[in-house]
């Protein structure tokens, strides 16, 4: 194109950009990042707001003179997706670590703002902070003298219970925990076991003790004691005791954590997910009746911002359920509805809904669906479990994918396969279900929580119901129970 032609495009480009939902702006950025290799087109995205600008500035391919031309030109939250990759080179490397001070200055806060400064500053607040946290984990790290971490401790207690005197751990870590009162739940302090040996004045072995912290004392501890009496008056005197690590096959509830990858308790887990849930509701909802023009007339931008508003709070109620279905599957409160679906069906209708969204992107996926395939698990769970696994597995394809999908009877059960992306190849087991697990380039439709966390979700999910979430080398496969299978399992246990 010639340049007087192009430069008139640009300027039409920036007339136009505020008119288009941002939410298509990235689907947009996101169908063609991988192919972009012109630095004005660059330009462009990274220009705009940080969810439009990173499938572009995270994938384009441009030498380094053209990417030390545009970082002058960037806002600070394009540089921060920039500093993520690591196929730039040490020049443009360099030039990056050269913002450094202004990238990470945090504005003044005695200047007024609008709500849509405010809201900008906020944005890059975060991708700044997030780009800090990455260049720090990068740079080279001085190495610090390993703490011991003790395995035993010998410990004295007193007649109310509490822990007065102690060698082998620091004092800070143990002394004044009691032995006389149960601890709830995965918190500090002892089981039932040794509390109710103290009421009986009676010896104890192995009790459990959970030492909150992070020191070289915090952790999991066995603990035997014998209780102390005064020899002239027969009066109780308290306990002399020792402690130890567990072994493996000691731990309560396997090593595994939480299944929300927080140290959070499941109930305070469930009350911030109500704290969250509420607001979000209320966002929404004000979001709909500007959309729908309940409060009166609204212009098309509001409207259209309107609409981005709804979209992006049902993703997030999409993360907040899960955190609550995860908080009660860790405290065994997770209650099952009962009944029977059809898989075709359900499958089906999933597929047809994400096959639009991944054509915007290049991806093309293919289904397999064997009619008429009945499961014993009720439609609701089935379709979270279904619509979470295709959106985890398939958000993270890439320009060029093929997605397989296929659901058929075998041996007796049924199976739910879906390839692997390209980007997944050659990932175990422990790194794909670790919670904290994200990819490169999983965003923008990855799941939020994480691959990680969705599929311990799922498992968790399918494991309450009957099925087992599988992974192979090439594929994510959920074995599911035909009608029928869990009442002779029931039968089978009674």
């Amino acid at each position: 194109m010639a340049p007087e032609l192009r430069a008139m495009a640009h300027e039409r480009i920036a007339e136009l950009r505020d008119m288009v939902p941002a939410n298509e702006r990235r689907k947009a950025a996101a169908s063609f990042a991988d192919r972009v290799n012109q630095p004005d087109v660059v330009a462009i995205f990274a220009t705009d707001e940080p969810a439009v600008a990173a499938p572009v500035v995270a994938r384009a391919t441009l030498s380094e003179a053209e990417w030390l031309g545009l970082l002058s030109t960037f806002p600070s939250t394009s540089r921060a997706i920039l500093r993520n990759r690591r196929d730039l080179g040490p020049v443009v490397e360099r030039a990056l670590a050269s913002f450094g001070p202004s990238d990470f200055a945090l504005p003044d806060a005695s200047t007024p703002t609008t709500a849509e400064e405010s809201s900008s500053q906020i944005r890059n607040l975060v991708a700044r902070i997030e780009a800090f946290r990455r260049q720090a984990a990068s740079a080279p790290q001085v190495e610090e003298p390993a703490l011991a971490i003790p395995e035993t401790f010998v410990f004295e207690a007193s007649i109310y219970g509490e822990i007065d005197w102690i060698y082998g751990v620091a004092r800070e870590a143990v002394i004044g925990l009691s032995i006389a009162d149960i601890a709830p739940p995965r918190e500090q302090g002892v089981d039932g076991q040794a509390a109710g040996a103290y009421r009986r004045r009676a010896p104890f072995k192995d009790a459990r003790l959970v030492v909150a912290g992070h020191g070289p004392a915090s952790g999991d501890w066995l603990i035997s004691a014998t209780p102390v009496f005064n020899p002239r008056n027969g009066r109780f005197a308290g306990y002399h005791g020792n402690a130890r690590r567990p072994r493996r096959d000691e731990r309560a509830g396997g090593e595994q954590g939480p299944l929300s990858g927080t140290a959070l308790p499941a109930d305070s887990l469930r009350q911030l997910v109500h704290e969250l849930r509420t607001p979000l509701n209320a966002i929404q909802g004000f979001a709909e009746m500007i959309d729908r023009q309940i409060l009166g007339p609204a212009a098309a931008a509001y409207r259209t911002r309107a609409q981005f508003v709804v979209g992006e709070s049902r993703r997030l109620l999409e993360v907040v359920d899960d955190l609550d279905a995860a908080a009660r599957l860790d405290s065994a409160r997770f209650d099952r509805e009962e009944g029977t679906s059809n898989a075709g069906v359900v499958l089906q209708r999933i597929a047809s809904e994400q096959r639009a969204a991944l054509a915007l992107r290049g991806v093309a996926l293919h289904t397999k669906v064997e009619a008429n395939i009945m499961v014993s698990i009720a439609e609701p769970l089935l379709d979270r479990m279904i619509r979470r696994l295709l959106a985890s597995v398939l958000g993270l394809s890439r320009m060029g994918d093929s997605a397989q999908v296929e659901l058929v009877a075998h041996g007796g059960g049924i199976i739910l396969t879906i390839s692997r992306p390209a980007v997944l190849h050659g990932r175990d087991e422990r790194a794909l279900l670790d919670p904290a697990y994200g990819p490169e380039g999983e965003w923008p439709d990855a799941p939020i929580l994480g691959l990680g966390f969705t599929l311990r979700l799922i498992a968790n999910l399918a494991r309450e119901t009957g099925a087992k979430l599988k992974l192979t080398d090439d594929a994510f496969s959920l074995l599911l129970p035909p009608v029928g299978a869990l009442q002779v399992q029931h039968e089978e246990q009674v």
